[in-house]
């Protein structure tokens, strides 16, 4: 969102992707039954389970409403959308442009560290 007010020429906007169980991410340390879980049970489950739980999604939904957003936004910047693809208002702190800008001033800081 700092980017969006500081270059309102360019267009910046932020999807919150939904939870995707079946993904695996963040499984690699986890135990074996976890793993098996991540691969066998959610991707049968997680179909199921859409409809009640709106914050479930897969990598196929979740691409679908990147896409979506960057083909129909013509125009709109600092825009944060929700797991199906609406416009939703953030957390209180990442409406804050303090915070906003102390993130790009970290992550700027983080990335000069780091030898070419």
């Amino acid at each position: 969102m700092a980017f969006a007010r500081k270059n309102p020429r360019l267009h910046f906007n932020a999807i919150e992707p939904g939870l995707n169980l079946t993904t695996g991410l963040g499984g690699a340390d986890a135990g074996a039954f976890v793993r098996f879980l991540q691969k066998f049970v959610m991707p049968l489950l997680v179909p199921l389970l859409m409809p009640f739980i709106k914050i479930l999604s897969t990598p196929t939904r979740a691409a679908r409403f990147i896409t979506k957003i960057l083909i129909d936004a013509p125009g709109q910047t600092g825009v944060y959308y929700d797991e199906g693809g609406r416009p939703m208002q953030g957390s209180t702190l990442v409406r804050d442009p303090k915070f906003q800008d102390h993130v790009v001033a970290e992550t700027r800081a983080l990335l000069a560290a780091i030898p070419v």
